[in-house]
């Protein structure tokens, strides 16, 4: 849900609005289903939480940094595959120290890493 956020800027008030990240994950999520049912591309959403058990311990779920969503699509360009993680930020989320490294590993491997904060960013990803 959006919401409205009032600051001072140059001395003026000024309304901004703000979006929840679930809110963007969810949009970008339903457009990413949408080309998959297409058949465009494959794509999951990696959840990493701790839950707690019915006798108060924490279990970790996912690994610690990995990003939000990723995507499997071929590049018909150059005939491979592309792989592609998204990492869903509001307009003021920063990343961890953990999801830096995760970035810096899968590069590492040749995947393409974004830190996106709408749907409109990840289209431009995906549709070149």
């Amino acid at each position: 849900m959006a919401r409205a956020i009032k600051y001072l800027k140059g001395g003026e008030m000024t309304t901004k609005l703000k979006i929840a990240e679930k809110d963007i994950q969810r949009t970008i999520k339903d457009y990413l289903q949408v080309l998959e049912n297409q058949g465009k591309l494959m794509f999951i959403r990696s959840n990493s939480l701790a839950v707690q058990t019915k006798d108060g311990h924490y279990v970790q779920t996912g690994k610690k940094g990995s990003p939000d969503i990723l995507v499997w699509m071929e590049d018909i360009t150059l005939d491979e595959l592309r792989s592609i993680a998204l990492e869903v930020k509001s307009t003021i989320g920063k990343q961890s120290p953990a999801q830096k490294e995760w970035q810096d590993k899968f590069e590492k491997f040749g995947g393409e890493y974004y830190i996106v904060r709408s749907v409109e960013e990840v289209m431009n990803i995906i549709e070149g």
